[in-house]
C-alpha cells in the first residue's frame, strides 16, 4: 500500500472538477452497495443508485458553500478510498450533520474513517467554535454503530424511515456535543 492517504479537502470550485464529484460518487456508490444491501431494495442498488449518487455529488459541489459544508477525501494518488460530507444545511438546530462517512470496503479497518472523523471535528472546532456534531446511522450496521460509541457518540434519536426500495428501517442519531473528543 505504501504511503498513507492524503485528506484532502474538496468542494472550492478552483480546485474541483466534476471529474472529483464523480470520483466520490462512485466510492460512494460501490460502499453502499455493500453496506446497505438487504436495506435497500436490489433494484436501486444495481441500477439506479450509480445515477443518484452521481447527480446527489455534482449537486453538493455545484451548491458548495465553505461557510456550511465540508467535503473530504482521503486519497492514494489521485483516487479517493474514503470520504466524508458534513453540511449545516439539514438541521442546524441539532448542529452539523456529517451526512456521509464511507471508507472503500477494502481499506476498512485502516483508520480513515476515523482520521476524517477527526478533520471534521477540527473544521467545527477552528471555523465553527465547536458547534456539535451528529450522524444518523441505519440499527441494522453494527459495525458502524460500535465504531461511533468508540468515538463517543451519544445516542440522541432512534425513527423509522422508509428507503430506496420501500422496507422501512430503524434509524439512530448519534451526537457529539463536543467535538474535540473526535481528535483524541
Amino acid at each position: 500500500m505504501g504511503m498513507e492517504p492524503h485528506i484532502a479537502r474538496l468542494g472550492l470550485a478552483s480546485e474541483t472538477s466534476r471529474n472529483d464529484a464523480d470520483a466520490i460518487a462512485d466510492l460512494h456508490t460501490r460502499s453502499r452497495q455493500i453496506a446497505y444491501r438487504g436495506l435497500y431494495g436490489d433494484a436501486f442498488l444495481e441500477h439506479e443508485l450509480f445515477d443518484v449518487s452521481r447527480a446527489t455529488w455534482r449537486a453538493r459541489f455545484e451548491t458548495f458553500d465553505p461557510a456550511t459544508d465540508l467535503i473530504l477525501a482521503a486519497r492514494e494518488g489521485a483516487e479517493p478510498v474514503a470520504l466524508a460530507y458534513a453540511s449545516f444545511r439539514i438541521n442546524p438546530q441539532v448542529g452539523c450533520l456529517l451526512d456521509n462517512l464511507h471508507v472503500a470496503p477494502e481499506r476498512k479497518g485502516g483508520g480513515l474513517g476515523t482520521r476524517l472523523l477527526a478533520a471534521t471535528a477540527r473544521w467545527l472546532i477552528e471555523d465553527h467554535a465547536g458547534a456539535p456534531l451528529y450522524l444518523e446511522v441505519y440499527a441494522a450496521n453494527a459495525a458502524a454503530i460500535a465504531f461511533y460509541r468508540r468515538k463517543g457518540g451519544a445516542l440522541d434519536t432512534v425513527y423509522q424511515e422508509t428507503v430506496p426500495g420501500g422496507g422501512e428501517v430503524e434509524v439512530l442519531r448519534f451526537r457529539w456535543t463536543n467535538p474535540a473528543v473526535l481528535l483524541a
